[in-house]
């Protein structure tokens, strides 16, 4: 009795935790344009896997700051989370290295 308790119990914690990320988008592209629209800007990323175009949206002050301070711009090739229905950048980080 108990092992089926535990069994039913995990299955259940998986599929919730599958459930907790099921919006979530990965992807490493190079900026092919940005396009600054007072405090929003669409970014258009070439997705390296797929060679398809993606627009995103970016709506958070310090990566609004980096744009605007030339330190993100088009050419540069970056690891992006998004979230997949909105499609607004969750976080952005360089690949290049040092």
């Amino acid at each position: 009795m108990k092992k089926a308790v535990v069994f039913v119990v995990m299955v259940l914690i998986s599929a919730w935790s599958s459930l907790a990320f099921a919006g979530e988008g990965k992807m490493i592209g190079t900026v092919a344009a940005i396009k600054m629209q007072g405090n929003v800007a669409e970014m258009t990323l070439k997705d390296r896997k797929t060679d398809s175009m993606v627009v995103l949206q970016v709506r958070d002050a310090s990566t609004l700051e980096k744009m605007k301070d030339n330190k993100i711009k088009v050419g540069d090739e970056l690891r992006i989370r998004f979230d997949d229905g909105s499609k607004v950048i969750k976080k952005v980080q360089k690949t290049a290295g040092c």
